[in-house]
């Protein structure tokens, strides 16, 4: 059922993607026809939506009952726990070009966020337990079934908020290599870059993975002769719940190289371009983790049906929070389409994102993940000024 609602929001977020694309590339050609008349615009903005595919980062909430659960045949409580698949984001550039030179200045900021969250719940039937009491001398004779006291079940209920900021200032220069031909452009840039990445989640399981009927067999009853079988119905019950939260923030040096090739049109009009690029950055910034969680459990039993009271265990509570100075690696790279006019673009492509070693998504211990980013993204961009 997760996975279900996850393809849902996908296909709703491609198509609001698509249909936003459409939006744009009517206004570009609006705007265009507005502003035909500056050559050079001086100043971009640049607005955008995006779909990412999120890596995986976090580990799941297994308590030590766990193992005893994934004997039967229920659905493993990390499948259910697993963050969301897929994060619908913004972004947002403003470029600035002093006019008579080939320096390019930029801010650009770039917003996703994804919910999730996943239900389970799986039981069998287990059937009655059979009761013999037969003692021939006292003229008693009794076969029945004892209804079941207890039945082997696993419910899982998950709960999963992501976002991530990233933050770049550059400043960078068209090279002019002309590798591209008269019609491409090739610009390096250098800056820093900030992110921030932030996940909350919330987990409960409940079980009773090993409820069991066993017998005891007597062949004698006050000194005479007897047949008895006699159920002894026992069970485990469980409940575990945890609350935690991972962040990373870090900000650092970057760099990045974006190049254009024009495959139709004409340059002093319409036309259409291939884009690409890569980027690169070292962040320099702290990793926090924080948990708690709770497990409690009882034992039960029944003999000849009758309820006794439950065994009931220490409930284990512990708590943990971590901070550490991490330095993240991150590279990227996109590569996509546009349709250029001399003071709109409308771009389509595909980019990725990692961060390796990000985030610490351990429970009890640290274990770092990387937070990924990948997917496509549609912009339009209007020139001011000239």
């Amino acid at each position: 059922m997760n996975e279900l609602t996850n393809a849902t929001k996908s296909s709703n977020a491609k198509w609001l993607l698509l249909t936003s694309a459409s939006a744009f590339a009517l206004i570009a050609t609006t705007s265009q026809a507005l502003l035909a008349e500056e050559d050079h615009p001086a100043v971009w903005i640049v607005v955008g939506t995006e779909i990412d595919r999120l890596t995986d980062g976090q580990a799941s909430f297994a308590p030590p009952f766990v193992s005893t659960l994934l004997a039967n045949p229920f659905t493993p409580p990390a499948k259910v726990q697993k963050p969301p698949l897929y994060a619908f984001g913004e972004e947002g550039s403003l470029l600035f070009s002093p006019k008579g030179s080939s320096w390019i200045f930029s801010a650009s900021v770039r917003y996703g966020r994804a919910n999730g969250g996943g239900n389970s719940h799986e039981e069998t039937t287990p059937h009655s337990a059979h009761r013999v009491v037969s003692i021939p001398y006292f003229g008693i004779n009794l076969s029945d079934y004892v209804p079941a006291a207890a039945q082997r079940f696993a419910t899982t209920v998950s709960r999963t908020e992501n976002s991530h900021l990233v933050l770049d200032f550059q400043a960078g220069k068209d090279v002019g290599l002309g590798a591209f031909g008269t019609h491409g452009s090739s610009t390096i840039s250098a800056g820093l870059r900030f992110a921030q990445f932030t996940s909350k989640s919330a987990s409960r399981i409940d079980s009773d993975p090993d409820f069991a009927v066993t017998y005891k067999y007597l062949t004698t009853r006050l000194g005479h002769p007897a047949n008895i079988k006699v159920p002894d119905q026992t069970w485990n019950l469980f409940n575990a719940k945890v609350d935690r939260s991972h962040s990373f923030g870090g900000l650092g040096p970057s760099v990045s190289w974006q190049a254009d090739a024009m495959l139709v049109g004409n340059p002093d009009d319409a036309r259409m371009t291939f884009d690409w690029g890569l980027n690169g950055a070292l962040l320099f910034g702290r990793q926090k983790a924080t948990a708690q969680h709770t497990t409690m459990a009882h034992h039960g039993s029944a003999a000849h049906a009758s309820g006794a009271l439950p065994t009931l265990y220490p409930t284990a509570v512990h708590s943990t929070r971590r901070s550490r100075s991490v330095l993240v690696p991150n590279v990227g790279a996109f590569a996509g389409l546009s349709l250029r006019f001399p003071a709109a673009k409308v771009s389509l492509g595909y980019r990725a994102d990692a961060f390796f070693g990000a985030m610490d998504g351990g429970v009890d211990t640290r274990k770092t993940y990387d937070r990924g980013f990948y997917g496509p993204f549609a912009t339009i961009s209007i020139g001011l000024g000239g």
